[in-house]
């Protein structure tokens, strides 16, 4: 199966740009989603991913491209602050867009797939979701649970040629460190090296499971 029809959800955001840019130079038909979207198109369109109608909505509408082949799940949200400084809000927030977000998205790409003869599902992780480190309480959380969900749709859709990745980046630099000049872009991954990374997996071959990767820079963890 070819991939031929993409959503990449959080598609406005450092990585989500990289990735639609390269997908489409793949010739990939890709539907950039997000919650800040201005002007809706074929192309690109609104959704808040807590919002299970405003999900459902993306995903009905995508259906006129054809079926779905490739789901890429870049949105997120980061509180990085002690556990005791950590507010019920943002730990709310953060397991809502980074955990139900992606629960929302794979549920419905996962249905289409299965209509249709399988694809693939890659999740953004994160090395908090299997390194133990300060000030990530509500982060670590959540990347933890896009791990087990990971898991749990590779076996439930093994059948159905429904293959589901988690990629775990280490540091990425992204609009987020602009503001941090103590850190040196040339110590992390760039946007384009997990576009390329992304880009891999997806052409594969649905006989092959990619369950993870993790993606790093030189330095490891910064």
């Amino acid at each position: 199966m070819s991939v031929q029809n993409a959503v990449v959800v959080g598609g406005t955001g450092s990585i989500g740009r990289a990735v639609t840019s390269r997908l489409r130079a793949e010739g990939l038909h890709v539907v950039c989603a997000s919650d800040d979207v201005l002007t809706e198109s074929s192309d690109s369109m609104r959704v808040d991913v807590t919002d299970e109608a405003s999900v459902r909505s993306l995903f009905d509408r995508t259906d006129a491209s054809g079926p779905l082949s490739l789901l890429v799940n870049c949105s997120g949200f980061g509180c990085f602050t002690s556990i005791e400084e950590t507010s019920l809000q943002d730990w709310r927030k953060t397991l809502d867009v980074n955990l139900t977000g992606a629960f929302l998205c794979a549920r419905e790409a996962f249905k289409r797939m299965r209509a249709h003869g399988g694809g693939r599902l890659i999740h953004i992780g994160s090395v908090s979701d299997h390194l133990t480190l300060p000030m990530n309480g509500s982060y670590a959380a959540s990347k933890h649970g896009v791990r087990g969900l990971t898991g749990v749709l590779n076996e439930e859709g093994k059948a159905h040629a429904i293959r589901a990745t988690l990629l775990s980046l280490g540091a990425v630099y992204t609009d987020f460190w602009r503001s941090r000049p103590e850190f040196s872009p040339a110590d992390m991954l760039s946007v384009e090296d997990v576009a390329e990374c992304i880009w891999e997996i997806a052409r594969k071959p649905l006989h092959i499971r990619v369950d993870e990767l993790r993606l790093v820079p030189s330095k490891g963890v910064l």
